[in-house]
């Protein structure tokens, strides 16, 4: 069975109460890593996805990755006003997060002004990307069994 939205659909139920169920147990640890704030979080989510955009980690392992990436140089820019119009957050709270991952050592804030994500960050925050990764396999075991049932 192919993974798509249209087994998803029809999976529904018995994919839908995993989902739910491990991405509130996301949330919570993030939540709890990032003090109880979930725009920090975001914050940081945005530049981290443009410092490590797919092209530059495809292919790579979790350890293959956290060996790798400290020595990515060529990163997809992203500023301040970048993050709001993406995210929603309106640009002063976005500076005021960003002021506080740099403080953090989680983000940088480069000569041409762009904003990369750390590898204090990565190391810092692997118990948020343990618990991303836990929430991953739990919602494939679910798709894969309903798939095996289908």
């Amino acid at each position: 069975m192919t993974f798509d939205e249209h087994h998803l659909r029809e999976q529904f139920g018995r994919i839908w109460p995993t989902h739910t169920g491990q991405f509130c147990e996301l949330l919570v640890n993030l939540r709890r890593l990032f003090g109880g704030d979930l725009d920090l979080m975001l914050v940081l989510a945005v530049i981290g996805s443009r410092t490590l955009a797919w092209g530059r980690i495809h292919g790579l392992s979790y350890d293959e990755f956290l060996v790798r990436a400290p020595q990515m140089t060529e990163l997809a820019p992203i500023n301040l006003q970048s993050i709001a119009d993406y995210s929603g957050i309106p640009r002063e709270t976005v500076r005021r997060k960003v002021q506080e991952l740099q403080r953090a050592g989680w983000v940088l804030k480069r000569d041409d002004g762009y904003l990369v994500a750390t590898t204090r960050a990565a190391a810092d925050l692997a118990p948020a990307t343990e618990a991303t990764l836990k929430y991953l396999v739990a919602i494939g075991a679910a798709y894969t069994e309903a798939a095996s049932d289908a």
